[in-house]
């Protein structure tokens, strides 16, 4: 045999072998719809209802992280914050007439460089479409819990509602006035 005949030898062995492997009739795809357990006939119906639990953001891109950064700031990092005194707040935002995309990091103190931004342990994205933004909040590195609050608190925010959830801090953020505390305090300065 030579070369060329071994070549030729070879594709037609190759065809033979590949029609055979086609040649087993059709596939049942019953099964992938239904299964044993009707797992993957749940897949949509899972996607749905998540859909219809989460509220989609409101507003202009620049308006959705201008929330987003006040709660932040307000809840999780600002004067009584859980996170005030390990993380810090950093963004990238870009100006409407450039997208108006944005990106808010938070990340771990260096215990030597307190000002300096260690690894990133959450991270909020904000991508514009239209007239309006998709957000998505990622937990890098926070405890399971407090991600999940924070996470939780980010798409509030960005669908327009206010306030911290459980994890944050309350105050600040139009918390009503202690009892006992509705009235002015009265000034100590008495005028004569």
């Amino acid at each position: 045999m030579t070369g060329s005949t071994r070549g030729l030898f070879a594709c037609i062995s190759l065809c033979v072998a590949l029609t055979g492997c086609a040649g087993n009739g059709p596939v049942d795809t019953s099964v992938l719809t239904s299964g044993t357990t009707g797992a993957l006939s749940a897949i949509p119906n899972a996607a749905s209802a998540l859909a219809k639990g989460m509220k989609q953001p409101t507003g202009s891109p620049t308006e959705i992280y201008t929330r987003i950064a006040r709660g932040v700031l307000t809840c999780w990092l600002g004067g009584y914050g859980p996170l005030r005194t390990q993380y810090l707040f950093q963004a990238e935002a870009r100006p409407e007439h450039q997208g108006g995309g944005s990106k808010i990091l938070i990340h771990e103190r260096i215990k030597d460089a307190p000002n300096q931004p260690g690894r990133v342990a959450f991270e909020i994205q904000i991508e514009p479409i239209g007239e309006t933004a998709t957000v998505s909040a990622n937990n890098k590195q926070l405890p399971a819990s407090i991600g999940d609050n924070l996470s939780q608190d980010v798409y509030r925010w960005a669908a327009d509602e206010e306030g911290c959830v459980e994890g944050g801090v309350k105050a600040g953020w139009g918390a009503t006035a202690a009892a006992g505390q509705d009235k002015a305090p009265k000034s100590k300065n008495k005028r004569k």
